[in-house]
């Protein structure tokens, strides 16, 4: 058995050793790894020696799967010379699916980035003409490793993967020889944080969910599940961080400046038919509502949208926004800010008593 080592002078892949097997079990039992991935429960010394066995038989066979140990060639003081593992598996007609995972010392250093390059490389260098991604939807540290050696993202594959929680969604996305390896192929977009008087824009937190709160806007004015309560939450924060990791949007937590309490959502949607415009969306709770936070993050929202993108911002030239005619609030939250009502659609938006109301535009150009 013979392992093609690969390496960039960061790491190394090659073989897997019984030296890596207490690592491989620190791996496999980390609490990141256990949601993530379909790795045996319990995960011991013999899973790890079974693994390791499966590794050299898959060397063994040609047009089998190749397995590589990922080494820390430069690895801070302490930390293990096992750094995770990558693989990749030959589905026939030079098409093949790759999968990776980390220790959690090696994690948030760019090493499954770098692994991930020499592997693509690797099935370039003999005639692969695709590489496949697929994790469990949700798997958002996963999906920035391709992302960044730029794999684009195809779809969502409900019910597809086994999980020991059960079925799982997933998400796929491929790479092939054409495409770049180094730069990704859409941007990521990050909620910059922004503050100004009683009102701070900040990314949503996981402990924000406490914070949220029935909502009590009409069917017609939020759609359903639009605002945020503490037991939808997390599927709810997950779909909006997809989005900005897909380039579709980006959204900030409407925060109090005072105590960094949650108290809304503010969100600017790219009209990907449009380049340089983008839609505004935004919802205060209940409990926050007549005390101007709407307005105060509308406003860091459009400095930040001007903003050219040299300079942190997303360099827009154009804001559009839509409200319902009887929605008073939002259309002075709108004014306030600049924004020129341009049309309206008669009944547009059906009412939850059976009626129709009109939908009104409205838009806001940068002044240059």
């Amino acid at each position: 058995m013979t392992v093609t080592e690969l390496t960039d002078g960061v790491v190394l892949l090659r073989a897997h050793t019984e030296a890596d097997l207490p690592a491989i079990v620190e791996q496999c039992t980390d609490p990141e790894s256990l949601r993530w991935t379909t790795v045996p429960r319990p995960y011991d010394a013999g899973a790890a020696e079974a693994f390791l066995a499966l590794t050299r038989q898959e060397w063994s066979i040609p047009g089998r799967g190749r397995w590589w140990a990922i080494e820390w060639l430069e690895r801070p003081t302490g930390a293990s010379a096992f750094a995770g593992t990558i693989d990749l598996r030959p589905r026939g007609g030079g098409s093949a699916e790759v999968g990776f995972g980390l220790h959690p010392q090696a994690r948030g250093h760019g090493l499954a980035a770098r692994a991930l390059r020499l592997v693509c490389r690797w099935w370039w260098e003999r005639g692969g003409q695709r590489v496949t991604w697929m994790a469990l939807a949700g798997n958002l540290a996963s999906w920035r490793v391709a992302w960044a050696c730029g794999f684009v993202r195809h779809t969502s594959l409900p019910a597809h993967i086994p999980h020991p929680d059960g079925l799982a969604d997933a998400w796929l996305a491929s790479l092939g020889p054409q495409d770049d390896l180094d730069r990704p192929a859409s941007p990521w977009l990050e909620p910059v944080a922004r503050a100004s008087g009683a009102v701070r824009l900040r990314a949503w937190r996981d402990e924000d969910a406490a914070s949220c709160e029935p909502g009590d806007s009409p069917s017609h004015f939020m759609p359903p599940g639009a605002e945020p309560t503490p037991a939808t939450f997390d599927g709810w924060v997950l779909r909006r961080r997809d989005r900005m990791s897909l380039g579709q949007s980006v959204h900030w937590c409407i925060a109090d400046a005072a105590d960094d309490r949650a108290c809304g959502d503010l969100c600017l949607i790219l009209e990907g038919q449009q380049p340089g415009t983008a839609e505004v969306g935004y919802v205060v709770f209940p409990s926050a509502r007549g005390r101007g936070l709407a307005s105060g993050a509308l406003r860091l929202a459009i400095e930040h949208a001007w903003r050219d993108g040299s300079d942190g911002g997303l360099g827009l030239r154009r804001l559009v926004a839509r409200t319902v005619t009887d929605n008073d609030t939002s259309a002075r939250v709108l004014r306030r800010a600049g924004f020129v009502e341009w049309g309206r659609e008669p009944e547009s938006c059906a009412r939850d008593d059976g009626s129709h109301d009109d939908l009104r535009h409205w838009v806001l150009l940068r002044d240059d």
